[in-house]
């Protein structure tokens, strides 16, 4: 009996808790995990990610290409020439063919001099592209009309050579403004007469207009021998066929 008695005077002891001090739940000894020491470290790990990598900070690395390429010159060659005017418009041509405009490209028209032989060229290309839409001389004589009463637009015919050869073409060009196209045509219309002179002194035209009569006189002399032509075809047609019948008698 005195044994039984002693057994269950001592004292009871509380069980340690598995996962720390504090973390025992009611009866089964787990409480779960302490808050503060989880955010505490996670705000730690921020913090020391954060102090390593600073994103406002520029990329201060290097990295060499694996082919080098040299810068080359390009030649468009309006290098000896001086600009008159330029002004951005666009440019159409006449299909006459399909009996219709048809559009050549949008971009920067130019008005160049030679500094060398003064001649003066217009010279268009195509916006991005860079591809030359109209290339010519502007010759003596070339004269600019409104279309249809536009006073932004010119129509002209001229010699073209935007596809390396001399093609006559039926151009119409509108500006944005009716400031620039007055510009263009007066840049235009000196420039001819510019041009004019210089090829009167190279030669190369002839300015003398026909006297009165004469056009007609060349008119006639060439009807004149048109006619002998056909005569002299009748005559040997003739010939031939009396020929061929004598020999058919014989």
């Amino acid at each position: 009996m005195a044994e039984e008695q002693t057994k269950e005077e001592e004292p009871k002891v509380a069980p340690t808790p598995i996962f720390g001090q504090g973390s025992t739940f009611a009866g089964t000894g787990f409480s779960g995990f302490s808050a503060s020491a989880g955010f505490a470290s996670s705000d730690s790990g921020a913090g020391s990610g954060a102090a390593a990598a600073n994103p406002e900070e520029e990329c201060q690395a290097e990295f060499k290409p694996v082919v080098q390429l040299e810068k080359a010159e390009v030649t468009t060659g309006e290098e000896s020439e001086e600009v008159k005017l330029e002004y951005k418009a666009k440019l159409y041509r006449y299909d006459f063919e399909k009996q219709e405009w048809k559009e050549r490209g949008v971009g920067p028209c130019k008005i160049l001099e030679d500094k060398k032989t003064k001649k003066i060229r217009v010279l268009m290309r195509r916006d991005k592209l860079h591809k030359i839409c109209a290339n010519f001389l502007i010759m003596p004589g070339t004269t600019l009309q409104n279309h249809q009463g536009n006073d932004k637009t010119w129509v002209w015919s001229t010699p073209d050579f935007a596809e390396e050869e001399m093609r006559t073409e039926l151009f119409c060009i509108r500006f944005g403004t009716t400031e620039k196209a007055n510009e263009f045509k007066d840049v235009f219309e000196a420039a001819e007469k510019t041009n004019a002179k210089i090829i009167e002194e190279e030669g190369g035209l002839e300015a003398k207009e026909p006297e009165e009569g004469e056009g007609e006189k060349e008119k006639d002399t060439g009807a004149d021998d048109l006619a002998k032509d056909l005569e002299s075809v009748k005559v040997e047609e003739k010939k031939e066929e009396g020929e061929g019948e004598k020999k058919e008698e014989e």
